[in-house]
């Protein structure tokens, strides 16, 4: 039996829908079990329809949708149509993207825990048929539509417990997974219907001889996240608060320390990576999702060095 594993791309930064349609071919054919579309300059749900048009197994979903981009109905429908379309492969991740994100696009956030409750509560309603007639009188979806919720700290992790079939959180420890328990129990003792809570976790991978390089890599890549308080939030609650401190003075490049990167990577040759996959593993994580260097390079580099 082969490990899970799934790959997360990042086609915003340029790639062709060619591009999108052949990563997610290669990425079938390698063995992955899923294949997410992040959002950032695209649209993840079109995408993940893209890849899921392309493909005939391999599961197809966003990692993650941002919830202030779509009204919940518009949301819901799209995801019931996507799920269809790829006969049950589609997951929609959830999640409330980043602030200076947001106001780039003239969205004020507000209480985004609030909003992401009440949004996951009615994007579930509407994908079962519930709500108010528009047009006319609601349906539900015709196949199933799992729901994830993109969750950094332990408030969005009990939420996503609560509300979700699974959490989809990034940059944690194999300590933080462990941690995490707590939490995502306090969360499915609210909702014990809805069964085993499916855990996710994104992992930046670089994979190669040389760490030094490929900690430079992983630099250049991660740098943009630096600028984000909700990460910087999730550094000084995991134990890098020297990090943020550099950070937040505006050396973001220092502030990705070897430290942090070992932490919450995966890099090195890929003997070492699958080490610390099997630690991920051990500690909680059931779908590990590769998170590889941007360009349609790096992710094929990527499914090149994981195919099973």
């Amino acid at each position: 039996m082969t490990d899970r594993l799934a790959l997360a791309v990042i086609p915003g930064v340029g790639w062709s829908t060619d591009d999108i349609r052949s990563v997610a071919r290669e990425a079938e054919a390698a063995g992955f079990e899923a294949i997410f579309s992040t959002e950032i300059n695209n649209d993840a749900m079109a995408t993940a329809q893209l890849m899921g048009s392309a493909t005939e197994q391999i599961k197809v979903g966003t990692w993650v949708a941002n919830i202030y981009l779509r009204h919940s109905y518009t949301c819901a429908q799209g995801a019931a149509l996507i799920a269809e379309a790829t006969g049950g492969r589609f997951i929609l991740g959830l999640g409330v993207s980043h602030q200076p994100v947001n106001s780039a696009l003239g969205i004020e956030m507000g209480d985004s825990l609030s909003a992401f409750r009440c949004y996951l509560t009615d994007v579930r309603g509407w994908l079962r048929g519930e709500g108010p007639a528009t047009h006319l009188p609601q349906r539900p979806a015709s196949v199933p539509v799992p729901l994830y919720a993109g969750s950094l700290t332990s408030s969005t992790v009990e939420l996503g417990a609560e509300l979700a079939e699974g959490i989809m959180p990034l940059f944690w420890s194999v300590e933080r997974v462990a941690q995490s328990k707590e939490w995502v129990e306090r969360g499915r003792a609210k909702a014990p219907e809805l069964g085993p809570l499916s855990i996710t976790l994104g992992l930046p991978t670089y994979v190669g001889d040389d760490i030094n390089a490929l900690r430079d890599v992983a630099r250049q890549n991660l740098v943009l996240y630096t600028g984000l308080p909700f990460f910087r939030g999730l550094l000084r609650a995991s134990g890098f608060a020297d990090e943020v401190t550099l950070m937040e003075q505006g050396d973001g490049m220092a502030g990705l320390s070897d430290r942090f990167l070992d932490a919450t990577c995966l890099i090195g040759t890929p003997e070492r990576c699958q080490e610390r996959l099997a630690e991920y593993r051990a500690a909680g994580v059931e779908l590990p999702i590769l998170y590889p260097p941007i360009g349609t390079d790096g992710a094929r580099e990527v499914i090149r060095a994981f195919q099973q």
